[in-house]
């Protein structure tokens, strides 16, 4: 449902039929839930269950993987996604190259990776017929805060400044993510104001942005429902060194003093979220300030469902929703 539509939000809201047969064979198959794994085993479960829920990906006409120094001179990767609609050519005129989206991927600073976001950004780079970066970052508990969130900032001014070796259109870059991917997108998106750099816009499914798990969608469904209160405090346990990081902006937007610089937004959040109210929260705080913001609340779903569209059809309409965003604006 569009958020303007200002229909009530009634809670626990139920679960869509597709939904539920998916929480249900989750629980059939007596998987267990991160907060009860080491960080090497939850890296190890999520990998391995990664792209099951997801149909199989367009065929991208190329793919390219490059290596790039980070804040502090280690290295990280990037993975460019080029669809077939893209020149496959070299162009010096700027104004003759296609646009980009820089992606963070999910997996609450722990878990996660490239690899295991590698399909939706071929379907976010075929729908929107745009090149995707996907980053990849370096994850707690080995990195604490803010690793991740500099490792995305060394991404973006690298890509930034490589524009025209990458084939793509430095003036139409956009940056997105899904859940702390999205908490990602959210800091690279203002500190680009902060430091001069021009973005087109962003998409971002379903981020982390509050530093406290105090909202309604909090309680509601804080067990079953996928992403648990327990799991978010074990990933946020992973990543923040103390209690103060959790109310530093660029972790929580919603304590930003910037968050009036912040590029067009699309936001799409899933019902039965805990992380719903924190979205709600940052599209009504975005509006207030004058921001272009776009909200969109997916009915019956819960966190992580965009990547299941081999069964789960929201999944797929709102990757088509963000695409439409993207390319309204390019």
């Amino acid at each position: 449902m569009d958020f303007q539509d200002n229909k009530p939000i009634h809670d626990p809201a139920p679960l869509s039929k597709e939904m539920d047969q998916v929480l249900l064979k989750m629980r059939q198959s007596n998987r267990p839930p991160f907060h009860l794994l080491t960080p090497e085993q939850a890296r190890a479960l999520y990998a391995k269950g990664a792209d099951i829920l997801e149909p199989h990906p367009p065929q991208m006409r190329t793919e390219e993987a490059y290596e790039l120094p980070s804040f502090d001179g280690e290295k990280i990767g990037i993975r460019i996604f080029y669809p077939h609609s893209t020149q496959n050519h070299r162009s010096e005129n700027d104004l003759n190259l296609q646009g980009g989206l820089i992606y963070f991927h999910g997996g609450g600073f722990t878990i996660g990776s490239v690899q295991t976001h590698s399909a939706l950004c071929k379907e976010l780079a075929h729908g929107a017929q745009t090149i995707v970066i996907s980053v990849e970052y370096r994850l707690a508990p080995e990195f604490k805060f803010p690793t991740a969130h500099l490792d995305s900032w060394s991404a973006c001014e690298w890509i930034f400044n490589n524009a025209i070796k990458l084939n793509i259109n430095s003036s139409k870059i956009f940056l997105g993510g899904d859940s702390a991917g999205g908490t990602l997108s959210l800091f690279c998106a203002q500190q680009a104001f902060l430091m001069g750099y021009k973005l087109r816009g962003q998409v971002l499914f379903y981020p982390g942005c509050s530093p406290a798990q105090d909202m309604k969608s909090h309680h509601y469904y804080s067990l079953g429902y996928l992403l648990e209160s327990q799991t978010i405090e074990y990933f946020y346990g992973q990543y923040l060194k103390d209690i103060k990081d959790r109310f530093d902006w660029r972790f929580s937007a919603l304590n930003s003093p910037h968050l009036q610089s912040i590029i067009p937004t699309w936001i799409g959040l899933a019902q039965c979220d805990p992380l719903r109210d924190e979205g709600v929260a940052l599209y009504s705080s975005m509006q207030a300030l004058g921001c272009s913001v776009e909200l969109k609340v997916y009915e019956g779903v819960v966190h992580g469902f965009i990547k299941m569209g081999r069964l789960i059809p929201q999944a797929t309409q709102s990757q088509q929703d963000a695409c439409k965003f993207i390319k309204a604006l390019s």
